[in-house]
């Protein structure tokens, strides 16, 4: 039987932004409570504990922050906090809803090793010949 979460989103929005720097995340405070702290897009946003329950994590706004579904399912399930803030900062992006489009260009590399704007312009010029 799983236990409902009692801490409300704005708790953890108002705890985690009075104590960190949003410069170091893929969001802004302003917009915090309806954008992915991970990837920045404006989705409906899960809370995440930052240490698992199963390994002890509590129900208090410390202990989450907030992703989408996607994001959340992608999360380091760790004991160490520390681990939550540096996997977040290390996917933030500079631009709002730019992470998956830049995760599928990364994607695209790693599957056909090569880069998709040359491979476009490949096929512009192929196009603009006929």
């Amino acid at each position: 039987m799983t236990k409902e979460i009692k801490t409300m989103k704005e708790e953890i929005c108002d705890y985690w932004f009075s104590r960190i720097d949003e410069s170091n995340l893929s969001v802004d405070a302003s917009e915090a409570l309806e954008r992915c702290w991970r990837c920045g897009s404006k989705r409906r946003l899960e809370r995440c504990h930052i240490i698992p329950r199963s390994l002890g994590g509590e129900d208090i706004p410390s202990n989450y922050v907030l992703l989408c579904k996607r994001c959340h399912l992608e999360n380091p399930n760790v004991y160490d906090p520390e681990i939550m803030w540096d996997w977040l900062e290390a996917y933030k992006e500079p631009y709002y809803d730019t992470f998956w489009i830049n995760r599928g260009l990364e994607e695209y590399e790693r599957i056909y090793k090569s880069n998709f704007k040359d491979d476009i312009a490949i096929f512009n010029q192929f196009i603009t010949k006929k």
